[in-house]
């Protein structure tokens, strides 16, 4: 799908970019070095292609859209510095998912919509990065919201589907749209991070972790 489409190219680009060394202030603050960053992104791109991992009931995980940017996420939750950090990283991921969760419930999801004005599955990954800059504020905490909440919001569909209508309906975390979606969340929100408290930082005259 065209969301798949992007996510995939983002990701080759970002791939290019720390190649070049044009983001090593934001791996800097990230806790990643240049090698790592690329070890991870290669991987999300193989293991992409990887046959899902059925878990129950129509759930299954893709390894490249969901296990390896999870994994990075609890890492850098883990090595953040302040508890605070971690706490609003944490927060951050679950108001990015229940916001792009209400948002499939409000928001027209129909091309024939009069209000339809882009692909539907491009519309979690806008909601949920820019959610994610404006509660995480952090370059980490907003690529962990903004990961880990687009990927929760698939889950918590599979749950409704599960629970309150007793319909065992195919999701795979990290495939197709939500893989586009995670991965344009996560990189958007960095970006946004990056060039929105870059500006905030010299006003304020401080750095921004």
């Amino acid at each position: 799908m065209f969301t798949t489409n992007v996510g995939i190219m983002s990701l080759i680009a970002v791939t290019a970019l720390i190649y070049l060394g044009f983001l090593h202030r934001v791996l800097d603050r990230m806790r990643l070095t240049k090698i790592q960053a690329l070890i991870i992104l290669l991987a999300m791109l193989g293991a992409g292609f990887l046959p899902n991992i059925p878990v129950y009931a129509g759930l299954s995980i893709n390894i490249g859209g969901a296990i390896v940017p999870v994994a990075v996420a609890l890492y850098l939750i883990i090595t953040a510095d302040e508890v605070n950090e971690k706490r609003r990283a944490i927060v951050t991921s679950g108001a990015v998912a229940v916001l792009v969760f209400l948002s499939e419930k409000i928001l027209p999801m129909e091309p024939s919509s009069p209000a339809f004005i882009m692909d539907p599955l491009f519309v979690p990954a806008v909601i949920a990065a820019v959610t994610a800059y404006i509660l995480g504020r952090s370059r980490r905490a907003a690529f962990i919201g903004g990961v880990l909440g687009v990927i929760l919001t698939d889950f918590l569909a599979w749950g409704e589907n599960l629970v309150l209508y007793q319909l065992h309906v195919p999701i795979v975390l990290g495939s197709t749209g939500v893989f586009g979606a995670a991965v344009i969340a996560g990189l958007g929100a960095v970006l946004l991070a990056e060039l929105l408290g870059e500006i905030l930082e010299r006003l304020q005259g401080g750095p921004r972790l």
